[in-house]
């Protein structure tokens, strides 16, 4: 491109369409970028990023066109809310097809795929879960699109990424566009307000430590790739070869069809880190076909440099107190329970109650009351015989 100096090369990256991974995963990949970045600026020229999102799957309505989705996409069941007011409509216009109406399922034409409203909901992005098992962190791909309660782990992990995405955009390259500013869904992944509002975007210095420290552990190499646990064993042998056919192609592999069960997968482990390692920094990924994944290594990091621990559920200061009002409540109320069942059923216990009641002036009032009679007192009772006493 000699001659051409007013020149820009215009690149969009997405991790809406790759695989479901874990996290980690999602993190390594967006650290990387920086590395393509500035091999491209050093090929090319100036690059801007212009387009990226904080999405991680395929999922928000008409992503790849009206009613439309591209072939096996999206990877795994999406989560859905109430579709939108059209913003077009007022006193003196309607857009056709809205509002949408709550009582049909999903209206054609369709495309190659299906994407739209389904009973008045439209689909957006997935939940993140916390994770049960750091070691392979695959209950993202196996738990429903809308985590359980208390199991949400979407807000830490896209503030994360989005650290994690403005470090790699920001430092190399020559300015980035988060697509899009806004969505009439509320789709914080694809938009930029409704991510700010969230607290996923900072605010204010996009240069501050948070985001300068983001890929910290990442371009350390602090990962390894280790094969996936529930894998189809052919499908890890062929991985190990690749492997090792990428290292050195003239070396006997033979032996790796003898491996089975533990053994196979520890040297899927060693055979699929040792070629992310090496190959990292020029683009590789730890995917082999979906059979690996990145795990962090067991390094110890202070509390405060963990840039996972960015975003943190504000510490509830009257936990204690709430715990010890139910716990009242609960006792006060479960006492109330057992003195009206011991009124009703114990005819020697309402007697007892009633002639300590009769001794004051407000135990006589209440118990000649017709209201009190007809709840505490069972119908085959005597109360003049006991009042007489």
């Amino acid at each position: 491109m000699e001659g051409c100096p007013d020149r820009a090369l215009d690149t969009h990256i997405y991790q809406a369409w790759l695989d479901p991974a874990n996290h980690e995963t999602f993190f390594a990949n967006a650290c990387q970028q920086k590395k393509n970045i500035a091999a491209m600026e050093a090929a090319f020229g100036p690059i801007i990023v212009g387009e990226w999102s904080l999405a991680t799957d395929n999922c928000a309505m008409w992503l790849n066109g009206f009613n439309d989705n591209l072939p096996g996409f999206p990877r795994l069941p999406c989560k859905y809310v109430p579709c939108a007011e059209s913003y077009m409509n007022d006193d003196n216009y309607t857009q056709p097809g809205t509002p949408v109406d709550p009582s049909k399922p999903i209206q054609g034409p369709y495309g190659t795929g299906m994407s739209g409203p389904v009973w008045g909901l439209c689909p957006v992005g997935r939940d993140w879960v916390k994770e049960t098992d750091p070691k392979f962190g695959l209950d993202y791909v196996h738990t429903p699109a809308e985590a359980p309660p208390r199991h949400d782990d979407t807000d830490a992990v896209m503030s994360a990424l989005a650290l994690k995405k403005i470090n790699a955009f920001s430092g190399i390259g020559h300015g980035f566009y988060f697509w899009n500013f806004r969505t009439d869904i509320d789709e914080p992944h694809w938009s930029y307000m409704a991510a700010l509002e969230k607290g996923w975007i900072p605010e204010g210095n996009l240069n501050s430590d948070l985001v300068n420290t983001a890929c910290r552990k990442e371009d350390a190499g602090d990962y390894e790739c280790i094969c996936k646990r529930d894998q189809l064993e052919a499908n890890v042998q062929n991985g190990v070869k690749a492997a090792l056919n990428a290292e050195d192609s003239t070396q006997d592999m033979t032996y790796v069809d003898d491996l089975h069960g533990d053994d196979l997968f520890d040297e899927a482990d060693k055979q699929f880190n040792a070629f992310w390692q090496k190959n990292r920094a020029i683009g590789a990924t730890c995917d082999f076909g979906g059979i690996a994944t990145l795990a962090e290594v067991n390094v110890t990091y202070a509390e405060d440099d963990d840039i996972y621990s960015y975003y943190e559920v504000p510490e509830d200061k009257y936990a204690t107190l709430k715990l010890c009002l139910v716990l009242v409540g609960g006792l006060l109320i479960g006492g109330l329970v057992g003195f009206f069942v011991a009124m009703r059923v114990n005819k020697n216990f309402n007697k007892s109650v009633v002639r300590r009641m009769k001794s004051t002036r407000l135990g006589r009032s209440m118990i000649n009351n017709k209201t009190f009679r007809s709840s505490f007192v069972p119908q085959d009772m005597n109360y003049e015989e006991i009042l007489g006493n």
